[in-house]
């Protein structure tokens, strides 16, 4: 007798077609009927300047890109919400503590609020701003990895935390940011941003070892001068901030084709316009945008010689003693 199954056959007898199985129709996965919602918030001040923004930016995506496949599975609708906090309203609005901040279904992900001075978003606003640090397994991070950001949106999911409903009152911080750029807003100020890459450095003073470096003393006076005028100037040295390195296209090009030989680097508004030297006092009085280059060189009390009788060092006028430069009768100096 044979037995030989038919392979037309299935084993219930009948005919297997794609749509069927052994003993009747096949059902496709179970799909659950409407996927759960997952708002992942991204709130930050800045991601044009901003280099501890930008790393935050780019490693909360690419930790949502590491969980996809288990939101899937579970079953979830990931969606990330940018954020641009650029006035008071919005930090209101979205409960807005410190810069960057991600918040999963309205829930930070970090349980501490930790921050340290950025001079990036201070530079922005003319004053000193801080902005967040993370923690993870016990170590700090201004730009925090993907893996830290996985693991807090995971203990968010699993951890049934509700956001917090307590009165929001804006921190003393954020208002002093908002108020300095507009400040610098309302004074007409229109400053381009720049960027100065430095080679690897253990300090960017100049003064470190035997033989200072004159140039390098010198464009750091420079740089402090102009950044009180509220030049939106920002340094990277390649020891310690190497990731700005990347993150710039016109600068990775650069360091692709000439490497650190041919730094520093300087952009205005991301376009290249200096490298192989540090820019003068004069230079980036221009590429700042500052409208007088005689002040940003002598300040205050240069002593030029056609103001001589005007300036606010020499000794006032009696009709000034009250209304000059606040000085009183024996100027300001």
């Amino acid at each position: 007798m044979d037995t030989t199954t038919n392979p037309q056959q299935s084993c219930c007898g009948t005919s297997a077609t794609a749509q069927q199985s052994c003993c009747g129709t096949s059902q496709a996965p179970t799909q659950p009927e409407h996927a759960k919602a997952l708002d992942v918030d991204y709130l930050y001040l800045d991601l044009t300047t901003c280099t501890r923004c930008q790393a935050t930016d780019s490693a909360t995506k690419e930790a949502l890109s590491m969980l996809a496949d288990t939101f899937e599975t579970l079953g979830y609708e990931a969606r990330l919400n940018e954020v641009n906090i650029t006035s008071r309203e919005l930090a209101e609005q979205y409960r807005f503590v410190s810069s960057p901040t991600i918040r999963v279904n309205g829930v930070d992900i970090e349980t501490t609020l930790k921050e340290s001075d950025c001079a990036d978003c201070g530079s922005l606003s003319g004053c000193s701003t801080d902005c967040r640090v993370f923690t993870y397994n016990g170590q700090d991070y201004e730009q925090p990895p993907a893996a830290m950001i996985v693991d807090g949106i995971l203990r968010v999911l699993y951890g049934g935390k509700q956001p917090d409903t307590t009165p929001y009152v804006l921190p003393t911080n954020l208002e002093q940011f908002f108020s300095g750029v507009e400040t610098k807003q309302a004074k007409g100020t229109t400053m381009s941003t720049i960027h100065v890459y430095e080679p690897a450095m253990c300090c960017n003073t100049g003064v470190c070892g035997p033989d200072p470096a004159q140039e390098l003393v010198q464009f750091t006076s420079d740089l402090a001068a102009l950044k009180g005028l509220g030049a939106d100037i920002t340094r990277h040295n390649l020891t310690n901030d190497a990731l700005a390195f990347t993150q710039a296209e016109p600068v990775r090009a650069f360091m692709q084709a000439a490497g650190s030989a041919g730094l520093p680097l300087t952009t205005v508004d991301g376009a290249v316009v200096l490298t192989g030297r540090y820019p003068s006092r004069d230079e980036l009085t221009r590429y700042a945008g500052l409208a007088d280059a005689s002040t940003a060189e002598t300040g205050c009390c240069g002593g030029q010689a056609d103001a001589a009788e005007s300036s606010c060092c020499q000794p006032a006028p009696a009709a000034a003693a009250s209304s000059g430069c606040g000085c009183g009768s024996s100027g300001c100096c």
